[in-house]
C-alpha cells in the first residue's frame, strides 16, 4: 500500500500533487493513535503502528553524519552552507576555485544552454527518438546554472543590506538638509522682524492728530508685513 501511494507522487511534475497520505490525518486516526500510545508503558518497546497511523508521526531526523535527507521523493542536502546538492561529477566547474568568475561562468552556461536548445530543435526535426541525450545535457546545464545562482545568494544579501543602509543614510541626509533650510528661513525671518521694529508714538506728535494718525498707519503697515511673513513661514 505504501509503495502504491508513493508511486502516485510526481516530484518531477511542474505542479506536483500533495502527498497522498494527508488523507490519514483524521480525528478518528488521531484518537486511535492516542489510545495505542497511552496503553503502552515507557519500559516496553513501542509497538509497530499500522500504516495509516504511522503517517501521523514524523520520521526521526537524519543523523548528524548524514549528508542528504529525502523529502517528497527527492534528496536534499543536509548542510545548508554547501552551494548545491549536486554530485561533483555533475558539476561543470569547480566551486572551490578561488579564481572562479561567477559572472563569466553564468554567461557561458546560458550560452551553452541556448546552443543545446538549438541543437535539440534540429534533432527533433530529424529524428525525435534521439532527444534523450540532448535533454540530459540541457538538464545538467540548468542544474549548474541553478548552482551558480545559489552561490550568488550571499553576495545578493550583502548588496541588499548595503542598499538598505545607503537608503537610510540618504534619508537622514535629506532630513538634515531640510532642517538646515528651515533654520535658515527662521534666521531670515527673525532678521526681518528685527528690521521692522516696534515703536510708540513720539511725545511730540501726541498733540497733533494728523501726525498721530500717520504714525499709527505706519505701525499697522509694519504689523501687516509681519503677519504676512508669519503666514509665509507656515
Amino acid at each position: 500500500m505504501a509503495e502504491s501511494e508513493q508511486d502516485q507522487q510526481l516530484p518531477e511534475a511542474p505542479f506536483p500533487a500533495p502527498p497522498p497520505f494527508w488523507r490519514h490525518f483524521t480525528v478518528a486516526n488521531e484518537e486511535e493513535l492516542r489510545k495505542i500510545e497511552s496503553s503502552s508503558s515507557a519500559d516496553e518497546p513501542k509497538p509497530k503502528l499500522p500504516l495509516h497511523l504511522a503517517y501521523l508521526r514524523p520520521p526521526p531526523p537524519p543523523p548528524p553524519s548524514a549528508e542528504y535527507y529525502t523529502t517528497f521523493g527527492q534528496k536534499q542536502v543536509t548542510d545548508p552552507t554547501k552551494p548545491s546538492s549536486l554530485p561533483t561529477e555533475q558539476l561543470l566547474f569547480n566551486p572551490d576555485d578561488p579564481n572562479l568568475n561567477h559572472a563569466v561562468l553564468l554567461s557561458r552556461l546560458t550560452k551553452s544552454l541556448l546552443l543545446n536548445f538549438l541543437e535539440l530543435t534540429s534533432i527533433l526535426s530529424l529524428d525525435p527518438t534521439k532527444h534523450e541525450e540532448k535533454m540530459e545535457d540541457i538538464r545538467q546545464l540548468l542544474l549548474n546554472i541553478h548552482v551558480v545562482i545559489n552561490i550568488y545568494r550571499p553576495h545578493q544579501a550583502r548588496e541588499s543590506v548595503k542598499e538598505m543602509l545607503q537608503g537610510m543614510l540618504e534619508d537622514g541626509q535629506r532630513e538634515i538638509d531640510e532642517c538646515d533650510k528651515l533654520k535658515q528661513r527662521i534666521d531670515d525671518f527673525l532678521a526681518d522682524v528685527g528690521k521692522l521694529g516696534t515703536s510708540d508714538v513720539p511725545d511730540a506728535a501726541k498733540g497733533d492728530p494728523a501726525t498721530t494718525k500717520a504714525f499709527h498707519d505706519q505701525i499697522m503697515e509694519k504689523q501687516r508685513k509681519l503677519w504676512k511673513m508669519i503666514q509665509e513661514m507656515t
